[in-house]
């Protein structure tokens, strides 16, 4: 019972958190609901973000978008894939049917690491931005909103649950790379994106889609990429292909994929460390400190007791699924068993 449990959050955990780079950015709530009020929330100071607006009419043109992309077979029929983008909701919520805009935004991420004491070595293992918590809730979100003066304070916010990378790049936000995840002027890839519906009629920019300039005769990621999943000519990915389709869940993960492939703790970073457009955001980390060798070993062995159990939790409470030792434990011992290439090379 308890390992459904498990399941069923973490699932859920990732359709909330948008963190795939497959899944096309789903909307967002905050990852540990269970933490205590994050650093931001009552302050007068707001995180750093960006941010565009758009007219609620274009929600049409993101559906239709969509579903052009699956008419033409350039989406997946991967059916856990399907699940979050099946989530998608088209349409303002009923607790705010007179929407009139979209606020798409974005807060800077960082990459972590986490360094794990086994068999007397030192390994450093990453984890992608968007798995770690940053200590933002979605009222700290709305609150970077009203005192920036995007909107009054007395405006209506609510959720959108929409294709957030889209929105993004069609808002001037961002901009497509090669590898289907969004890049954005001084945060690269490693950031948060949230959209907002609003009351308020705002400033329109919608635009066409458009490439990130360094992907313009570059293709360092597709050749990076371990299982063929980005394409060539198409900035649609197959999520199918995609390491972090499956290392984000518990289940087995597939035999195609090769041992040498996994490189970080959960999700991928094949495509974004050696790209041009992460070059300055990938130099800095979040450090999650460092796991001692008898806590790493029973961690491996399923030897974990009461006391080990409860000091490993605490030392995964910031990453996303860090309650699932058996989890935790899977992917860590394929990241140990694909060898050096799996470990960070900047300290």
């Amino acid at each position: 019972m308890q390992e459904r449990r498990s399941r069923q959050s973490r699932r859920e955990f990732l359709k909330q958190a948008g963190c795939m780079g497959a899944a096309l950015c789903l909307a967002a709530e905050r990852l540990f609901p269970r933490r205590q009020a994050s650093p931001a929330s009552g302050t007068e100071t707001s995180p750093a973000f960006q941010f565009r607006t758009v007219s609620v009419r274009h929600v049409r043109d993101l559906q239709e978008w969509m579903n052009k992309l699956d008419g033409a077979g350039r989406l997946s029929a991967n059916k856990t894939w399907r699940s979050y983008v099946n989530s998608f909701q088209y349409a303002a919520p009923k607790a705010l049917a007179e929407a009139r805009s979209l606020i798409i935004m974005a807060t800077p991420l960082k990459i972590a690491r986490i360094v794990f004491h086994a068999a007397g070595q030192k390994h450093v293992v990453r984890i992608p931005c968007g798995y770690v918590d940053d200590g933002l809730r979605l009222a700290d979100y709305q609150s970077m909103l009203f005192q920036k003066g995007v909107v009054p304070k007395d405006s209506k916010l609510e959720l959108a649950r929409l294709p957030l990378k889209q929105l993004a790049v069609r808002s001037g936000l961002a901009a497509y790379g090669r590898n289907n995840i969004t890049f954005i002027d001084g945060y690269g890839s490693f950031h948060q994106l949230l959209a907002f519906y609003t009351d308020r009629p705002l400033e329109e920019h919608w635009g066409p889609l458009k490439l990130l300039r360094e992907c313009k005769g570059c293709s360092i990621c597709l050749k990076e990429c371990p299982t063929g999943a980005i394409r060539q000519g198409d900035f649609v990915i197959d999520p199918a292909k995609c390491i972090t389709l499956y290392n984000e869940l518990p289940d087995p993960m597939p035999s195609w994929i090769p041992a040498s492939a996994h490189n970080a703790l959960v999700g991928c970073l094949k495509c974004q460390l050696p790209c041009p457009g992460d070059e300055e955001a990938a130099k800095d980390f979040w450090d999650l400190g460092e796991v001692p060798e008898a806590e790493t070993a029973a961690l491996l062995g399923g030897t974990v007791d009461a006391k080990t159990e409860q000091a490993l939790k605490d030392r995964f409470k910031r990453i996303g699924g860090g309650d699932n030792l058996p989890y935790i434990a899977r992917n860590l011992k394929l990241v140990l068993d694909a060898g050096p290439g799996a470990k960070m090379t900047k300290a």
